[in-house]
């Protein structure tokens, strides 16, 4: 059973602190973040949180409805954003499956994939940013992790990109393999012994 501790964002998989996704890839990635101050991180954070949220609870399946409901949505720059879900969703033929999944892979790590939908008739994983700019190589982890703690192979991965005040793209992401993941978290293991 995987339990989510929200306030510390902590994972708990049968009551054993495992961690998570992002925690890794802050390990992977230890200078993504590091220009950016503290202030603008938790705005940016708490704008895809909120992003995220809006796009769960969008019923897509008439999307005249969907549309309207993002009438409601007070912040100007994140009623675009989902606008341009929408866009992307009715181009693409996004049938979301499931949102907001929790995985973990034995006690390795756990995480919260955003998206398994159906895109253009082909089951995808996806993932879903707001971000300025897109890493593509983070993103590889991030789907391949998810990918793995599933135990399934999806035949397409994407990363739904969302910019601010620009036209949102379904970008392709080739994830990283499960041989690649295992090496990098051994590689990890040994650096925190030193």
């Amino acid at each position: 059973m995987i339990e989510f501790i929200k306030e510390q964002h902590l994972y708990l998989v049968d009551g054993i602190l495992v961690p998570s996704v992002t925690q890794i890839l802050q390990l992977i990635f230890p200078n993504k973040y590091k220009n950016i101050d503290k202030t603008t991180l938790n705005k940016k954070a708490s704008f895809g949180t909120e992003g995220h949220s809006i796009i769960e609870k969008l019923d897509v399946s008439d999307i005249n409805i969907a549309k309207n409901q993002v009438l409601g949505i007070k912040n100007k720059d994140l009623e675009v954003c989902i606008r341009e879900y929408l866009r992307l969703v009715e181009k693409h033929k996004i049938a979301p499956l499931e949102h907001e999944k929790m995985v973990s892979y034995k006690y390795l790590f756990c995480g919260t994939l955003d998206l398994i939908a159906n895109i253009e008739g082909i089951k995808s994983l996806c993932d879903i940013k707001f971000t300025a700019e897109l890493d593509k190589e983070y993103l590889s982890w991030q789907l391949g992790m998810y990918a793995l703690a599933l135990n399934e192979t999806f035949e397409k991965y994407y990363c739904i990109w969302l910019p601010k005040k620009e036209l949102g793209q379904l970008v392709e992401i080739k994830p990283k393999t499960k041989e690649e993941i295992l090496k990098k978290l051994e590689e990890l293991k040994c650096q925190e012994k030193k």
